[in-house]
């Protein structure tokens, strides 16, 4: 099976239906099949807009078989590696950044399910979106014209997943899934407010930084279970103590 055939593509809240249609002609021109679509407009459907099938050439059975998700997380459900995508630039990033055509070392290293993730035509992913990503795909462009269309976006990262692709496939290294690592990060948000280590001003800074530093570690499913069961326990260990005072 290629490796291809575990990469999913999401698209979040797309409003013009033949960006739809062109991301999958794009997906299906360099071997992805599998899309996903994050609460469409209603312009796009489902069913879909004739427009989005009059750019789908060749590619209507991605459109047929895609997925719809009321939110990213429903979205992202089963997979190990999450890219996100942009090209703003922010104050902090929660994951690692990397070039496009870097982005194919990091997916086809991991085993399981892996999530390419494109934003809103209008303003791309929310911090909150991008808090859920284990990488940053960015694409370097020229500063008088930096945006791209949302299909030409999806081109760039298809091209150079399809590129890479066809070598031999090395050791996968074995990631925890998303809905784990999102139970870690509620327990450390939980944990370093009730030490205060930070405040709720500051809450979302810190916490984009420590998932920044988690993300970097790649961590496996044993991982966060030990760095869960850490933070449980001593959160035991502070009630019990002040039990005792």
């Amino acid at each position: 099976m290629s490796p291809l055939a575990r990469v999913r593509v999401v698209l979040v809240e797309p409003q013009e239906p033949m960006n739809v249609g062109a991301v999958a002609r794009a997906m299906r021109n360099f071997g992805l099949s599998r899309l996903y679509v994050v609460n469409p407009g209603p312009r796009v459907g489902p069913p879909w807009a004739q427009e989005a099938y009059w750019l789908a050439v060749h590619a209507e059975e991605v459109l047929d078989r895609a997925v719809v998700a009321r939110g990213l997380l429903e979205a992202l459900e089963g997979t190990r590696l999450v890219v996100a995508t942009t090209g703003r630039p922010r104050e902090l990033y929660p994951a690692p950044v990397v070039p496009a055509w870097e982005v194919p070392r990091h997916v086809l290293s991991v085993e399981g399910e892996v999530a390419l993730v494109f934003g809103r035509e209008t303003f791309g992913l929310t911090n909150e979106e991008l808090d859920l990503a284990h990488l940053i795909g960015t694409i370097p462009t020229a500063p008088e014209q930096p945006s791209l269309n949302l299909a030409q976006a999806v081109v760039v990262f298809a091209y150079e997943l399809f590129k890479a692709s066809g070598g031999e496939e090395g050791p996968k290294e074995a990631l925890a899934e998303v809905s784990a690592l999102e139970g870690l990060f509620q327990d450390l948000g939980r944990y370093i407010l009730e030490i205060g280590f930070t405040d709720e001003n500051r809450f979302p800074y810190a916490m984009r930084r420590l998932r920044r530093i988690l993300h970097k570690a790649r961590l496996s499913p044993g991982e966060v279970q030990l760095l869960r069961g850490l933070l449980h326990q001593s959160r035991y260990a502070m009630g019990k103590k002040d039990g005792q005072s």
